[in-house]
């Protein structure tokens, strides 16, 4: 088995801002509370993340805490998200400066059913 690595390369990082247009304007989303998702394929083997906190979130200290607290959760679970995509995290509407642990819960239930929705396509795709 292929060893797990838990860090972020720069190969997996959103940082164009190309990219993040087009995550924005073609891509799907999800939420879940805590955090809201954009998700599009990036036609590589590598999951992406960039993270999205608009100034009208509040003052600088609170937006680099959840900036920090949302690339921590996905570092930790990004094996969990299927290959393949560039996924962009925001505050959901529900944030209420969450533990890191309460983060990681609503990830791992967003990259569940983003599991599910790829291995529904995948099943369309053959029929």
């Amino acid at each position: 088995m292929a060893e797990k690595r838990f860090g972020l390369s720069r190969d997996e990082r959103v940082r164009k801002r190309a990219d993040f247009d087009r995550v924005f304007r073609e891509g799907g989303r999800m939420a879940d509370g805590q955090v809201f998702m954009r998700f599009i394929r990036n036609g590589t083997q590598v999951t992406r993340l960039g993270v999205a906190v608009p100034a009208r979130f509040g003052k600088a200290a609170k937006r680099n805490r959840a900036r920090r607290l949302l690339k921590e959760a996905f570092r930790l679970h990004k094996h969990d998200f299927p290959p393949g995509l560039d996924v962009i995290l925001l505050p959901g509407r529900g944030w209420s400066d969450p533990a890191l642990h309460e983060l990681e819960e609503s990830l791992l239930r967003i990259a569940g059913r983003l599991s599910q929705r790829e291995q529904r396509e995948e099943r369309h795709e053959h029929d």
